[in-house]
Formats: C-alpha cells, structure tokens, sequence
C-alpha cells in the first residue's frame, strides 16, 4: 500500500509550548485585570488614607466615601471625600483645617510616567463641591522640613476646574475671610521646578481664570465684602462688583486707629499683568477705572506712613498707565471741618507708586506725571461750627498747570453779639462770596514735593466779603493774623507772582455799644492787584517788596485810589501806603456815623483827599491832604428805639463846629496838612491800622490838636459783654452767663472835653431855670 507524499507533519514541540505560554499569560492577564477590579480601588483607597495620616504625623485623617479606577481610560473617580483634623493631633505642624469635596475626576494619567518616577502628564482634573474651613494656621514648624510638593512629584496638568468652591477662614462664629461661590480654572499647569521659575506663568499655569461669588474679609477691624470678584490672566482683566468696606462698630477697633466706610459699584482693572506681580512683586496695569466711589474715613490719631509704604506688603511697585475715578464722593469724618468733595471725576497719567516716586526728583504730583479732573461741590466749616463754606465747582490740569473754583462762599452760622460770647471778646464776623477764583501757571509738582505753593497768576472775579462786627464786649489783646508779617509764621512756602480782584465789594456793618442800630460802609467796584506775594526768602526783601495797586468806590459813589508797598518778612513790619479819594460829599459817611457814633454830616463836600502812610510793629506816620469845604457836624441822642436832636446835642454840635474849621484850604487861604503820628496797635489788623492813620490825619487837618486827633482814631478800652439774651443760640450745656454791668464808655479826648463842656452847660441850664425870672 503506497502512502501520500502531501501528508501534514506533525507540528514542532516549541510551538506547543509557545501557544500554551500564550494562552496562560492570558488567563493569568484576565485574571489580573480581574483581581485589579476587585482589589485595586479598595487598596488604593486605604493607601491614601493611610499615606495622608502618615504624612501629617496623626494630625489629619482622610476620608473617602468611593474611589473607581478606570486603567484603560487611565481615570480616577472619588466622590464625598472629607479631610478632618484629629481629636488629639500629635503635632501642631499644620494648618487646622476641614475639607469637604463631593466629587473628584482624573482623566489622562500618565501611567508609566508615574512609575518611572517622572513627571506625570494629566489631561485634566476637576474638582467639584469644594469647601475648606480652616480654624487656625500652624503654631509651629514642622521637625523635618520637606521639599515643595512640585518637587517630591512633579506633574503636568493640562486643565485644572475648581467647581462650586467655598470656605472660610478664622472662627466659625466671626471668620476672618469666606467665600460664598466660586468658580476657578487653569489651562497648562507646569507643577514642576521649571514651572515655577517660568516668569511667564502664573502660579504654574499658562493662564488662570476665576469668579467668586460674596468675598469678604477682616482687616485692621474693618470687614470687607464684594458682590462678585473675576479675574482672567488671558485677557490680563480684573473686576470687582459691589465693593464694600465697613469700619468696626463704635467702641470696637484700635483706638486712634484709622477708621474707613467705603462703597464702590464697580472696578475694572485692564492689562493686569498678574505674573510680573507674582515674580516681581510689581503691579502693572494699563488702565483702572473706579466706578462711583464713596469714601468717608476718620483720621487716626498720629500720621500713617505714606501710601507706598502702606501697600508694601501687596507689591514692591505699582504702574498704572491711566487710573479713572467716576463720579466719586469724599469725606473726612471726625473732624469739626468735616470737608466733603461730590461728583469727582478724575484721570491720573502714569501712575507710579514706590519710594523714588515721592522724591521731589520724581517730577510727579501725588505719584502720577499729570491729573485732569472735575469737582462738583466742595464743603466745610472753618472754625466749626461757626463758618460753613462750600465750592461749587472745581477743575484741574496739571498738565496745563491749571486750577479754577466756581462760587465760593463762606457763611457764619450765629449773630456778631453771640459770637463776641462765645469768643469772649469783640471779633468780627465774616461772610465771604467770590464768584470765581482762577490759578494760572500753578506748580503742582513742586507743591506735590515740598509743600511749596508756587502761582504765577490768580484772579478772583467779583468777591464779595461783608464784616459784621458788635462794639460790646473787651477787647481781644492778641496781635492780629491779618498782618503781611503775619506769613513768618507760615510753615510752608508761597510765591504768588501776581494777585488780581476784579469788581469786588467790601461792606462793613457795626452795631456800637452805645445803640443797637447798626452802621453801614462799603466799597463798590474794587479791582486790585498785588505783586510779588511769597515768603520766600530768595524773592522777598526790602529791595524785592511786596507791590500793590487798588481802586474802587466808597458807597458806591467816591472814587478812591491806593498803592501798596512792603516787605512780608520785614521783622519791623514795615508798609508804605499812598493813595487818594474824592470828590464826595461828607454825607455818605452818615450811613456809618450816624447809627454808631450819632453824628450827623450836615454839610460839607471834600474835592480831594490825598494820603501818605508810613506803617511799621510800633508807630503810624505820615500826612493827609484834605480838600474839603462847608463841613458842618450835628450831634444827635438816642432815645426810645429813635436818633433825635436834643437840647445838649445842639450845644455840643455848636462847641464842635466851633473847634473844627469848616473848610481847607482856610479862608485865608492857608492850608493845612494834616500829621499822622500815632502807636500802631497790634491786636488790630493792618486794615485797622490803615483806617486809624487816615482818620487820625484827616481829623488833624480839620483842626483838632494832633494828639488829640490820634488819641481819637484810636479804639476804645471796650465795654462788658453783651447779655446771653442777645444770643439765644449758645450751646447746648452751656450755663448762661449772667449780665455784666456796663463798663464805663471809653472817650478820646476830644471826646472827653467835649462831654465835660456838654455837662457843664447842662448843669448852668439848669441853674437858670431853677431861678426866679428876676434872679437871672
């Protein structure tokens, strides 16, 4: 039988032992992948939470309610994990916290990376529910430092989300900060050294983006809230809304601590470069815009450092290309001035702040190269509370060196005699309007620097000051501040080149101690300029003086002229003032006259009077000039509410209009030049001076002895305060004063002896109606 070449061979021993190799790594794969799925997520779940008490030393526990595996999509899922601290910790090395997180995803883990020790690639992890409470930080350092996490497993992260996230931080009852919502995510996380050095990243990720909902935190016992806080490093933008800022309640806080409300709708802060601010610790932004700000703060008790100073835990130098504020509000609280600024709109160029900014080389005006802005109304109360002032616009340019404020005006709040009260001697009231004051060429940098007030030019159109003022009370012995020397005591520098009053009008009302009515004065239609206004050493001297020129109209109605010379840092307090008046007549003096002093012009017109004053701390000299003609006087008396013409004031008009010549040049043709030689009174102002120079010449000239004349422009000893019923609005708390007794009126000589003649013909009037018909 023949047998068949094609019959198969039987296969080789290698080969059966080879697919029977196979075959038992497969089962032995399936089993693994077997077992894995039933033991892996078990024994990786109890690693962790073994791994975490190991590495806090017993200080923390884990807990994880599940953990699944997914190898072959390379994923880790975990849901309610809790991390708390123990009840007795061993070490007190770590933060003191509580983290709760519902639910954990890790796709895109680099398997073999992680077991080659390398840096492990994740495609993404995302953690939702997040909340973390921590109590307190740690006390002490832990025994053994370790290296940053980055290093010990370096990782790179493709996408990182932080979804719902909340926490807190401090007590549970008052926490120090907290959050309400949040949502955070990173793109490109390079959790290694590299990362970290990378000036480009911040925080390990190419770019960070985040919203969180209810901030708030405490700082120095005030708390801080928002409504939401997003930030994106992408698009380099930083918003905040609903911004608020709460000073501690009353009672609470630090005592002589600064004290602060502040409320802002919305902040924009764009090209934000936020990873200079974290490498360098450098603020950089192209523009902030600050959206209705309303800042009210009390002042503390001993002056804070300067703002570069205060911010520097924050960055070491910020730079703010533009810095906007939108219709903001102002206000210092605490303070009996109480000043107040509405409707700010502002723009700062360059903002700059560090140290080298507020060095005078720097160039800039509060840490910014240039400011425009506007105001809407200013207020304050200047000796509180007894001169509220206000402005009603200001606008700014520093840049042009520009400023200007519209309608100014300062009001007092009580009457003359309630004001002598309260001061405790005679002061005058004022009441001061300007319609506008304008600054040219004003140096912002300089009074930015040094505290210098440097002005080229400032006009002041149609002021209007009106000084009320009650002749009842003592007189105040203090030198007056209204003085030019009076700028040596002036701390900082001024240098005004040029001073300009346009149509301004001085009025002067008076109530003496002798009626209630009170007199009038005024002077229209007053432009001036001033020249050379400083303090400064350098520009002020006896051969750089002080210059000035003024006209006006006194009642409106006397043409008058007035030139001006002096040093401001003159020790002697020299001045030198020329000037004329007229034609008038003597009448539009009766307005102020008559109700103070009850005497009457009858007559008299003066053709010119011209006037020549030497001014200096001890004496007033110089002459009057005085061309007048029928000049007739009446003295009036004052009785039941009414000025009448009395028997004895008959009299003693005719004694005066006897001593006093009613005409000049005499009818002889003689003239005479009336002599200025009086002290100069210190507790008066320098206007008070002026006026006492004039009038004691004047009066000379018309005839009355030099000393007589000079102690006749010279004022009063004063009298008793007037009775607290004249000042119904005094203080609350404040005991009335009870009346004092009239003090005896005070006289000038001539007044003097015209009252002793007055009372001796009194006296010989009565004798003779006293006798028989046949007996005079």
């Amino acid at each position: 039988m023949n047998t068949s070449p094609t019959s198969a061979r039987p296969p080789h021993r290698w080969a059966i032992w080879l697919r029977r190799g196979l075959a038992a790594l497969g089962v032995l794969l399936v089993l693994a992948i077997v077992a894995a799925c039933l033991f892996l997520d078990p024994w990786l779940r109890r690693t962790l939470e073994k791994q975490v008490a190991e590495k806090t030393h017993g200080q923390y526990q884990l807990g994880i309610g599940s953990l699944r595996t997914e190898l072959w999509a390379r994923a880790l899922h975990l849901r309610r994990v809790a991390l708390r601290p123990t009840a007795r910790p061993l070490a007190d090395t770590l933060p003191r916290a509580t983290l709760y997180l519902g639910r954990l995803d890790v796709h895109g883990v680099g398997i073999l990376a992680l077991l080659r020790g390398r840096t492990v690639p994740v495609d993404s992890l995302t953690l939702d529910s997040l909340r973390l409470d921590v109590a307190a930080l740690a006390r002490r350092p832990a025994p053994h430092p370790t290296p940053p996490l980055y290093e010990q497993q370096p990782l790179r992260l493709g996408y990182l989300a932080l979804r719902h996230i909340s926490g807190s931080f401090g007590h549970t009852s008052k926490p120090t900060g907290q959050l309400a919502d949040g949502l955070v995510s990173a793109h490109d996380i390079l959790f290694t050294s590299a990362g970290a050095a990378d000036t480009q990243r911040l925080a390990f990720a190419a770019s960070w983006q985040a919203q969180l909902r209810q901030p708030l935190g405490r700082v120095g016992g005030h708390t801080v809230t928002a409504g939401l806080a997003s930030f994106s490093s992408a698009r380099q933008q930083l918003g905040v809304d609903s911004l608020r800022i709460v000073p501690p309640a009353p009672g609470r806080g630090t005592p002589g601590a600064v004290r602060v409300f502040f409320t802002m709708p919305r902040v924009r802060v764009a090209g934000l470069r936020a990873a200079t601010w974290q490498h360098q610790h450098r603020l950089r932004a192209d523009s902030a815009r600050l959206s209705e700000p309303r800042l009210t703060f009390r002042p503390p008790a001993q002056a804070p450092p300067p703002l570069w100073k205060l911010l520097q835990p924050l960055f070491r130098r910020a730079d703010v290309q533009q810095l906007t504020v939108e219709n903001g509000y102002l206000a210092m609280a605490g303070v009996g001035e109480a000043p107040a600024v509405r409707h700010v709109f502002s723009t700062a160029r360059r903002l700059r702040i560090d140290s080298l900014s507020e060095q005078p080389t720097s160039r800039r005006v509060l840490y910014a190269l240039g400011w425009t802005g506007h105001t809407g109304r200013l207020t304050g109360t200047f000796l509180a509370p007894l001169y509220p002032a206000s402005i009603e616009h200001a606008f700014l340019d520093t840049d042009a060196q520009t400023l200007r404020f519209t309608t100014l005006a300062v009001r007092p709040t009580i009457r003359p005699a309630q004001l002598n009260l309260r001061k405790g001697y005679q002061t005058t009231q004022l009441t001061i309007r300007m319609d506008e004051v304008r600054a040219q060429g004003f140096d912002f940098k300089q009074l930015s620097a040094n505290s210098y007030l440097r002005v080229a030019r400032v006009i002041i159109e149609n002021p209007y000051l009106l000084a009320r003022s009650d002749g009842r009370g003592p007189l105040n012995r203090s030198p007056s501040y209204l003085t030019p020397d009076a700028v040596l005591r002036l701390r900082a520098h001024i240098d005004v080149r040029q001073l300009d009053l346009r149509n301004g009008t001085i009025m002067a009302r008076s109530r003496s101690e002798r009626t209630p009515l009170v007199g009038s004065f005024s002077i229209n239609r007053l432009n001036a300029s001033l020249y050379n206004v400083t303090n400064d050493p350098s520009r002020m001297s006896l051969a750089q003086p002080l210059t000035g020129s003024a006209t006006g109209y006194l009642q409106n109605t006397c043409r008058a002229e007035v030139h001006l010379t002096t040093s401001l840092l003159d020790p002697r307090g020299r001045q030198h003032l020329r000037g004329s008046f007229g034609p008038a007549p003597f009448s539009i003096l009766n307005p102020v006259m008559t109700p103070t002093r009850l005497i009457h012009f009858k007559s008299g017109q003066a053709q010119r009077v011209d006037f020549d004053e030497y001014i200096d701390r001890q004496h007033i000299s110089g002459t009057v000039r005085a061309h007048y003609t029928g000049l007739k006087l009446n003295f009036l008396g004052y009785k039941e509410g009414e000025m009448t013409k009395t028997f004895f004031g008959r009299i003693k008009s005719g004694l005066v209009n006897v001593v006093v010549r009613d005409q000049n040049p005499r009818p002889g043709g003689r003239f005479v030049v009336g002599e200025i030689d009086t002290p100069r009174e210190l507790e008066f102002s320098t206007f008070t001076a002026w006026r006492q120079g004039l009038l004691a010449g004047f009066v000379h000239s018309m005839g009355v002895p030099k000393k007589m004349a000079s102690g006749y422009s010279q004022a009063s000893a004063g009298t008793a305060l007037p009775a607290p019923t004249d000042a119904p609005s005094r203080r609350v708390g404040t005991p009335p004063t009870a009346p004092a007794a009239p003090a005896p009126q005070a006289r000038s000589k001539v007044g003097r002896w015209l009252h002793g003649t007055a009372r001796r013909v009194k006296r010989l009037a009565k004798r003779l109606k006293n006798k028989a018909p046949g007996q005079r």
